[in-house]
């Protein structure tokens, strides 16, 4: 299973210049695999925050289905050192893409709709 979940996320940091990470974790906040591109700066603990981020993910779940905005489709959260984007594959599981300051954000959210499905049968 590692393996096929492993090339979707290879391919997706491969391919979009900027990217740190790319990473499936589960809504509990448990990493199953990530795939490093590129070295973040030496204080950014990217793997760290993108399990406290499952946190937040859940709680914007919960908000948008209380307040009828319908399922969550993608978050993205911005910060002077990283972009995060993030992608529910199921209630289990999401896929994030860290990426630096100025990295092509619109390739990387493409790339995570575009292998959503791939990762989500992965998964199953």
């Amino acid at each position: 299973m590692l393996e096929t979940i492993r090339g979707p996320l290879s391919e997706i940091c491969e391919a979009v210049p900027g990217a740190f990470a790319a990473s499936i974790i589960a809504a509990d906040g448990v990493p199953v695999d990530t795939v490093e591109a590129q070295s973040a700066d030496g204080e950014l603990d990217i793997s760290s925050l993108l399990i406290e981020y499952s946190a937040l993910l859940g709680q914007v779940r919960s908000s948008a289905q209380m307040f009828a905005a319908g399922d969550l489709e993608e978050l993205s959260i911005s910060s002077a050192n990283l972009t995060t984007i993030i992608r529910p594959l199921s209630l289990e599981f999401f896929v994030a893409l860290a990426l630096a300051p100025g990295a092509n954000f619109g390739k990387g959210r493409y790339l995570l709709r575009l292998k959503a499905d791939e990762l989500r049968a992965a998964l199953a």
